[in-house]
C-alpha cells in the first residue's frame, strides 16, 4: 500500500453524514479513510466482528473510539481529537491496517485491530506521562549515534530493519553476521556500564560486539539534544519516503520518546567509542549457565579489566 502523506487531503468533510475513500488494498475487513462532520480525520472499519470486539476499548491519547451496528453490520470508527497529533494518528492508522491485514478472516483482523490499537495506547501513555529519566535519555542518544553511523555504512533500510531494542529485543542492533549491544557512559565516570539482563551478553550462533559511547555534557555547535538527534535522523528517513519515517517514528515511540521541550534542555557531545568482541572468555553473566531459579539479574562490567577484548570500531560497521 502506497502511504500518502496526508490520506484524508481529498475528501471534504460534510455536517450531515460520514463521508470516506476506501483504502484499495487486500484486508479481511472493509477499511476507510474518513471525516468526521468537524472535519476531524478519522478511520472506519466494516465488517469488524462483534464476538472478537473487547468489552473494554482502547483509549488511545488523543483519540475517540467506538464500536457500533451500521447499516453493513458492525463497525469501528477513530477519530482524531488533537489536531496537532495528525502524522503520529497517521501513522497509528497505517500501522493498524498492516498489523491486521495479514490475518485470514475478518475475525482474525478484528482481534488484531484492537490488539494493536491497545499496544498503542500503552505506547502513548508510557512515553506522555513523565519525561526520561536522564539516563536513559542518554542511552537512547548513544543508540542513535550508533544508528545513523549503520544508516551511512548499510543505507536506511537495512540500518532501521537491524535496530531491535524498540522490539524489546536483548540487545540493541541485529544483522545477519553480528549482534551489537550499545552502552552510554558520561565522560569523566567510573568505567563502568551495567547490564541489564541474563540474556543481554548473550548470542547463539553470530558473533556478538558491545559498543561503549562516552557523552560530554556540551554546549558546543556540534553537540546534540535527544531531540536535536531525533530530528537529524528523521530527516535522513524522509529522504527515503513516508514508510521509511513512520518506520523510524513508531520505533522512538516503542522507545518511549515522544517530542518534549524538556529533551531540549541537556545536549552532550560524542568524545569516544570504543568496543569489544564478546567472545569466548568475555566476563558475562548468560541465561545458559545460570540456575533456572534465578529467573533475573543485572550486574556491572569494569571496562578498564576488557582491554584483551578491545576490537577495531570500524570492524563491527563492516
Amino acid at each position: 500500500m502506497s502511504r500518502d502523506p496526508d490520506p484524508w487531503s481529498g475528501i471534504e468533510p460534510s455536517p450531515q453524514r460520514l463521508v470516506g475513500l476506501r483504502i484499495e488494498r487486500a484486508h479481511p475487513l472493509d477499511v476507510y479513510w474518513t471525516r468526521a462532520g468537524d472535519g476531524s480525520p478519522g478511520l472506519l472499519l466494516r465488517g469488524v466482528d462483534p464476538a472478537c470486539i473487547p468489552d473494554r476499548l482502547p483509549k488511545p491519547r488523543g483519540l475517540a473510539l467506538e464500536v457500533e451496528e451500521g447499516p453493513e453490520g458492525f463497525e469501528a470508527r477513530m477519530f482524531l481529537r488533537e489536531p496537532n497529533e495528525r502524522d503520529v494518528f497517521r501513522m497509528l492508522c497505517y500501522d493498524v491496517i498492516a498489523y491486521s491485514g495479514s490475518e485470514g478472516s475478518a475475525s482474525a483482523a478484528t482481534a488484531s485491530v484492537f490488539r494493536r490499537l491497545s499496544h498503542w495506547h500503552s505506547l502513548m501513555a508510557r512515553a506522555r506521562t513523565t519525561a526520561m529519566e536522564p539516563h536513559k535519555i542518554r542511552g537512547l542518544i548513544g543508540e542513535l549515534c550508533i544508528l545513523e553511523r549503520l544508516i551511512k555504512q548499510h543505507g536506511f533500510d537495512a540500518a532501521i530493519r537491524s535496530w531491535v531494542s524498540p522490539d524489546d529485543h536483548p540487545q540493541d542492533f541485529a544483522f545477519d553476521t553480528r549482534i551489537i549491544e550499545i552502552k552510554t557512559k558520561v565522560a569523566g565516570a567510573r568505567q563502568h556500564v551495567q547490564i541489564s539482563s541474563l540474556e543481554q551478553l548473550e548470542s547463539a550462533h553470530l558473533p556478538l560486539s558491545l559498543m561503549v559511547v562516552e557523552l560530554a555534557h556540551s554546549d558546543a555547535a556540534d553537540a546534540i539534544s535527544l531531540n536535536g538527534i531525533c530530528d537529524r535522523i528523521a530527516l535522513l528517513a524522509q529522504e527515503h519516503g513516508i514508510a521509511q519515517e513512520e518506520a523510524l517514528q513508531i520505533s522512538l515511540l516503542n522507545r518511549g520518546y515522544i517530542r518534549q521541550d524538556a529533551y531540549d534542555d541537556d545536549s552532550y557531545r560524542v568524545v569516544g567509542v570504543v568496543a569489544f568482541d564478546v567472545r569466548e572468555g568475555f566476563p558475562r553473566l548468560m541465561r545458559a549457565d545460570v540456575d533456572t531459579r534465578i529467573p533475573k539479574a543485572n550486574y556491572t562490567l569494569d571496562l578498564a579489566h576488557l582491554g584483551a577484548f578491545e576490537m577495531a570500531v570500524e570492524t563491527v560497521f563492516v
